[in-house]
């Protein structure tokens, strides 16, 4: 997350709760920065900047260190699946062209056609080929 997408009003117990954080840090730093300190008060400092780190996740409704949720799991494979299912539409459709393509009746004319007519189904077809093709080649990687 970057700090863009992270922008919001903070609450009065958020910001609170934040700066308790700040300043246990900040209490450990000088405590393990102090010559004669003990492991155990290093270790004191460190818990009591933790509970601070966790009192402020609870305030700010975070939850450090958790998983993704069974629903949001769930939803990311139906997301997954339906990207694949595009993903195989399009490949259908644009060897549909190909194959309508290759069949070397669309570049000709019927003498019941209008020109113009023609020449636009023609441009049309091929840019739906060449669009076709792009997300295919976005599709793998490309």
């Amino acid at each position: 997350m970057t700090s863009t997408d992270a922008k919001r009003n903070y609450t009065a117990e958020e910001t609170t709760a934040y700066e308790a954080y700040l300043s246990a840090v900040a209490e450990h730093n000088i405590t393990c920065a102090r010559s004669g300190a003990t492991t155990r008060e290093k270790m004191d400092a460190a818990f009591s900047a933790d509970a601070a780190w966790k009192r402020f996740c609870e305030v700010a409704g975070l939850v450090p260190g958790s998983t993704r949720s069974p629903e949001d799991i769930r939803m990311i494979e139906r997301l997954q699946k339906e990207i694949g299912d595009m993903v195989e539409t399009t490949r259908s459709a644009w060897s549909m062209i190909r194959a309508a393509d290759g069949m070397n009746v669309i570049e000709f004319r019927a003498s019941n056609v209008d020109q113009d007519d023609h020449n636009a189904c023609v441009c049309l077809i091929r840019d739906a080929e060449l669009i076709l093709c792009k997300l295919i080649a976005k599709a793998d990687g490309a």
